[in-house]
């Protein structure tokens, strides 16, 4: 049922809130059955989402959304319902001396009802990952699904109808998403666009509500001079065209020496025409979501041609609707569109810096992206980039694929985002982590000392501590 009024969604959340604080802890055995109620109606229904996913894009590759959607939510299911007896234990911690015999723990508790605002461009995994992860830390959640892939979600809402108790599915445009934004939920987790994250948390901001902010950003590969070019081409183009670059993690631009970039440019050519013959057309390749999106990436190219950068294949004059193969942009200026914005498409600027230095002190005067790729084997430079680069995620000789780690954090930094999931990291931010200090009989000496302030117990402190 399609939400428009803020009085509407008030009344869901506020039913969803009574019904938690009737059952404010979940046992192990009712996480893992959500867990699993959810996982098999995801592969009971797996056929018809891969079918509402192409209709919405007019033309969605199966493995998009096989491999992109469907199996990195179905293996996140299983680790989470595998690693979930350990997460929930309570963690012992030292009480220290002073304390002493008391005992100290963290219980991880859940914090309520969870509001998930979910993206267009990977609409079941990035609606459902969020969910079953508040699931696994006892919460209820709210899903407010995009209106711009009304196909999915109308299979989504198949998939939770056996989990309408502890999730409710919202629809409606961006009307209804602000309205959704200001609701008092105990956490609320967004992904999408850096300038509507803005917004979303402004809106949070209202009622001190909690929020992780899953953004963008532009995503830099770096080309050392020991790069193994074939592969790094290779990576660097799975990455960039998988879902057809509408991806928040894909390679944005690549910044590579002088020495390597004519070699790059030329097996990023061979490795693209040999294996995308139809270019835009090939059935390899996904379409862009929308005309508005789809323009968006045409008035980028124009603007980096009118400017002066070389594109490589030449522009067309006539496009198939939503349909645009890669498309490099060799020696872009810093002004240019496509060094301004975070891309989302098939386009890939192509930077020359005289050495990979350079290139890392041209990602450090930027915002701080959400991923960054190196291609390199020198464990040194491995090392200085592990340890020093602000970036939400690092990956090596790879693009894309550390996201697929289940057991890694996912989140940005700065501009790029706020706050992770994945991993334990997840289960972490959708738990409040309460300190728990137990004493028993045993300390009602203490206590007496204390409230006494005893001249003999400060003698005592002091000899311990001084």
């Amino acid at each position: 049922m399609q939400v428009e009024s803020i009085s509407e969604l008030n009344k869901q959340l506020m039913a969803m809130q009574l019904a938690f604080t009737q059952h404010p802890y979940m046992d192990l055995s009712s996480r893992r059955d959500l867990l699993n109620t959810l996982k098999h109606a995801l592969i009971e229904h797996q056929a018809d989402l891969v079918a509402a996913a192409d209709r919405d894009f007019n033309g969605r590759t199966e493995f998009d959304s096989v491999f992109g959607d469907i199996i990195p939510t179905i293996s996140a299911l299983d680790y989470m319902q595998a690693q979930l007896k350990s997460w929930m234990k309570p963690q012992k911690r030292a009480s220290g001396l002073l304390l002493w015999p008391s005992k100290a723990s963290v219980q991880y508790t859940p914090k309520g009802v969870v509001g998930v605002i979910a993206p267009w461009n990977y609409p079941i995994q990035l609606a459902l990952l969020p969910v079953a992860t508040a699931f696994a830390a006892g919460n209820r959640v709210m899903l407010k699904l995009s209106e711009f892939t009304p196909e999915v979600n109308q299979v989504i809402k198949k998939v939770f109808a056996d989990l309408l108790e502890h999730c409710k599915i919202v629809e409606g445009d961006h009307h209804v998403a602000s309205a959704f934004s200001q609701l008092k939920f105990d956490h609320l987790f967004f992904t999408g666009a850096t300038e509507v994250g803005k917004k979303v948390m402004a809106s949070a901001a209202q009622n001190l509500v909690p929020v992780t902010l899953e953004l963008g950003g532009k995503s830099p590969v770096l080309v050392a001079d020991d790069a193994d070019l074939t592969h790094a081409a290779k990576s660097i183009l799975f990455g960039k065209l998988l879902n057809c670059g509408q991806i928040c993690v894909a390679p944005d631009y690549v910044l590579v020496t002088k020495a390597q970039s004519e070699a790059l440019i030329k097996q990023l050519k061979a490795q693209y025409t040999a294996t995308y013959k139809l270019q835009e057309n090939d059935k390899k390749l996904s379409s862009i979501i929308n005309q508005k999106q789809f323009s968006r990436l045409l008035e980028a190219l124009t603007d980096a041609k009118s400017n002066g950068a070389t594109i490589w294949p030449l522009m067309k004059d006539d496009y198939p609707d939503q349909r645009m193969g890669l498309h490099l942009v060799i020696n872009p200026s810093a002004s240019m569109q496509v060094m301004q914005n975070e891309i989302f498409g098939p386009i890939l600027p192509i930077v020359v810096v005289d050495n990979i230095d350079e290139a890392l002190q041209h990602i450090e005067l930027h915002e701080r992206p959400l991923a960054t790729y190196l291609f390199s084997n020198d464990k040194a430079l491995i090392d200085k980039v592990s340890m020093t680069l602000r970036t939400g995620t690092l990956a090596i000789n790879e693009t894309v694929l550390q996201v697929t780690v289940e057991d890694l954090p996912f989140g940005g930094v700065g501009h790029s985002g706020m706050g992770q999931y994945h991993g334990k990291e997840g289960f972490i931010t959708f738990s409040h982590a309460k300190s728990i200090l137990h004493s028993n009989g045993k300390t009602k000496l203490r206590t007496h000392m204390m409230f006494k302030q005893s001249s003999l117990l400060i003698k005592l402190v002091k000899k311990l501590f001084y």
